[in-house]
């Protein structure tokens, strides 16, 4: 549980990271590392480094960039092979560790090299955006290979299995993600040949209109580039909100099964030891009070002082005349009885005092989860938001002479996709900057307004639809319970205004009790052809709701029909519930009856049934435990149904159909088939001899059997 971050968020960390290594790496590879910003045209002024001349680079550094990028193409197809079951996880994770240090080790030594060897000579010389996208591809391969080597850390001391665990939502992240960079640097290539871009302005140009900023320094000038715009604009949106949506669904994923389950772990740790362990403690106290009561008064009968004579007698001849007729007072004779008898809507209370318990740790760990994710959310944007003004501050500074608050304003804008484009990177480390913090970035923005949604919005939306039921929308009635509720808001109105209002209520009350009465009828009348239904079948179907009493006073062990009847209901009821809005959250009462059919498809008789509800109480396990069902991962209805159809599997397991039962049902059928044949030939005469013979017995080979009347003893199979 410790190592889950390292089991899943790592591996899914390097895999989207990973493609984007490898752009970055192209970037350093197809562009000149040093600029010169000598203006032809004045030998006293300098060019901006975007109009700046490039300088070729050594043929020693661009061969050493070429193994780098090969290096790395390799180490992420390693990893891809690995996410396919391709190759095995300990051969495959290693040699992508392997290939991406060498890479960034390469990348390394030629950066170091140019800035011994050839460095630009200030002011008139300067590095290029492509140095800049070297270093920051050093940077991932070397973050990416170390995260992975704490993964592969894991699996070595034994903390998870030699395989990626995965969800299919997380495995379509991975390779959204790499068709996503494919279509980026793809189209980046495209647009710098047609433009005459350099490689890298044409990546920013592509991130920048895919991400719908559009700061308008770079755009099309050419009838071919402007007409590529509508489908790789078109695709590269698409791409993006799959690709964002996939983020959200893999965090909340990863929060919801990791965090938040854990955090409620600690929390139903914490209840339960505050509460009764379970409900068998419960009946031990009980069963040692009554144990206690019968010792005091054994004690008390046998003091001369307590009582009289005959009634001291009388009280131990009654306890000796228990023993001299073979009935000891043991614990099953006398407390059990009376347990039996008196405690069970006791224990059903103790138990729904710790169900209740236990919805309120699922709701106050629900209100926990919004809060966290929208702390988390609101963390990750304002981290992004100010960090990234301080390095477009350093970056961007010393050319265009902003402040800090300016590019605050320009980190903003730009996160938001607004892209007034008064501000703009105007350097190589500016751009490579940019490309890197607004792939990241802009889905933050997107996972907090999601979960601004789930919060704040909701709230307000609860808050405004409160203020309009009092306001523009009133809605019926709610000044008059409001003063109901609160009674001195009515102290300053005026005697004739509190007559006028008791008289309308009076009226009021008077009307909805005629409307009251009349739905009462329209019941009566429409529940008429169901008024045979049992109160155990409208339990099980949900019609009633079940009080403690009635669940106590149940009998204890249907017969087969009345179960197979209930299991359907029962079935039916829940898979009803399966179609609604939300998830169903049950009551006590109705998690007590979905237990008792349960448990009734198990027991073989009612003294089994009778036995384990004296022993266990009527519920089987322990909500505030490990094995309660409100933890499992499913919803409530997803489990009582499976539940529920695993009873029914074992109630037809046991309850098989007789051979002699279907036989003569398939006779009657073949009889029935030929009587049908023989009325067609003979005419409506015949027939209606036919039909009159249809209800007496039909005589089969060794069967006679009314075709109207089953036979009593499979009754259940209807």
């Amino acid at each position: 549980r410790d190592w889950w971050f390292a089991s899943t968020a790592i591996p899914i960390l390097a895999a989207t990271l990973g493609p984007l290594a490898n752009v970055l790496s192209i970037g350093a590879l197809v562009t000149f590392w040093r600029l010169d910003l000598r203006d032809p045209t004045d030998a006293t002024a300098t060019l901006p480094q975007l109009k700046a001349i490039p300088i070729r680079d050594p043929r020693w550094c661009y061969w050493i960039n070429v193994a780098s990028l090969i290096l790395g193409f390799v180490g992420n197809f390693f990893l891809l092979l690995n996410f396919t079951n391709r190759i095995r996880y300990i051969i495959s994770l290693p040699m992508t560790i392997i290939l991406w240090f060498i890479s960034c080790g390469i990348l390394i030594g030629d950066l170091t090299a140019m800035h011994v060897y050839a460095r630009p000579i200030a002011p008139y010389e300067t590095y290029s955006g492509g140095f800049w996208y070297a270093i920051a591809a050093a940077s991932f391969y070397f973050l990416l290979a170390s995260i992975l080597m704490v993964n592969l850390v894991g699996y070595v001391r034994g903390h998870y299995p030699q395989y990626f665990d995965l969800t299919e939502d997380q495995r379509t992240l991975i390779v959204q993600t790499m068709f996503y960079f494919i279509w980026l640097g793809g189209g980046a290539g495209v647009y710098a040949r047609l433009e005459g871009w350099q490689y890298n302005d044409a990546l920013y140009y592509c991130d920048v209109t895919i991400l719908t900023i559009g700061f308008g320094d770079l755009y099309p000038t050419r009838t071919a580039s402007r007409a590529l715009l509508i489908p790789f604009s078109l695709g590269g949106i698409i791409m993006l909100g799959l690709v964002v949506s996939s983020i959200y669904r893999s965090v909340q994923e990863l929060g919801e099964q990791k965090i938040t389950r854990s955090h409620f772990e600690h929390q139903r740790q914490r209840t339960e030891g505050r509460t009764v362990a379970t409900s068998l403690e419960l009946q031990r106290k009980e069963i040692e009070a009554e144990m206690a009561r019968e010792r005091a008064m054994a004690k008390q009968a046998a003091k001369p002082s307590s009582r009289s004579p005959a009634t001291a007698l009388q009280y131990q001849l009654t306890m000796s005349s228990g023993v001299s007729m073979g009935r000891p007072l043991t614990r099953s004779s006398t407390v059990g009885s009376r347990m039996k008898k008196n405690n069970r809507i006791k224990l059903l209370r103790g138990e729904k005092r710790r169900f209740d318990e236990m919805r309120k740790l699922q709701q106050n760990a629900k209100l926990w989860k919004n809060s966290w994710r929208l702390s988390l959310s609101l963390s990750i944007f304002t981290i992004f938001w100010c960090v990234g003004a301080v390095a477009f501050w350093k970056a961007e500074g010393g050319t265009t002479g902003q402040n800090y608050w300016e590019t605050v304003y320009f980190c903003w804008v730009a996160i938001l996709s607004i892209g007034y484009g008064d501000f703009a990177p105007k350097t190589g480390a500016g751009r490579c900057f940019f490309l890197i913090w607004s792939i990241i970035a802009v889905p933050s923005i997107t996972m907090l307004a999601s979960d601004l949604t789930s919060t704040v919005v909701s709230a307000f939306n609860t808050w405004s639809s409160k203020v309009a039921d009092f306001t523009i929308l009133p809605k019926e009635g709610i000044w008059s319970s409001l003063v109901e509720k609160h009674p001195w808001l009515s102290l300053g109105l005026a005697k004739a205004t509190r007559e006028w209002q008791t008289k309308h209520n009076e009226l009021r009350k008077r009307v909805e009790t005629l409307e009251n009465i009349l739905k009462e009828k329209e019941k009566e009348e429409g529940s008429s052809s169901a008024g045979t239904m049992s109160k155990d079948d409208a339990y099980a179907a949900g019609i009633i709701s079940p009080s403690l009493e009635a669940l106590s006073a149940q009998a204890n062990l249907p017969d087969a029909a009345t179960l197979a009847r209930q299991l359907a209901l029962a079935i039916r009821r829940t898979a009803h519930d399966l179609t609604l809005d939300g998830p169903r959250a049950y009551k006590y009462e109705e998690w007590v009856e979905f237990t008792r059919l349960i448990r009734f498809s198990v027991a073989k008789d009612a003294n089994e049934v009778a036995e384990e509800e004296d022993e266990e109480g009527l519920v089987q396990w322990d909500w505030l435990g490990e094995n309660s069902p409100m933890m499992a991962e499913q919803s409530e209805s997803e489990f009582v149904l499976d539940r529920l159809c695993e009873s029914l599997v074992r109630y037809l397991r046991r309850n098989p159909p007789v051979e002699r039962f279907a036989m003569g049902v398939k006779e009657r059928g073949e009889d029935a088939l030929r009587l049908r044949t023989k009325s067609m030939a003979e005419g409506d005469a015949a027939e209606g001899q036919v039909g009159a013979g249809m209800t007496g017995p039909v005589e089969g080979e060794g069967f006679k059997v009314p075709l109207h009347v089953l036979p009593e003893e499979h009754e259940g199979l209807n």
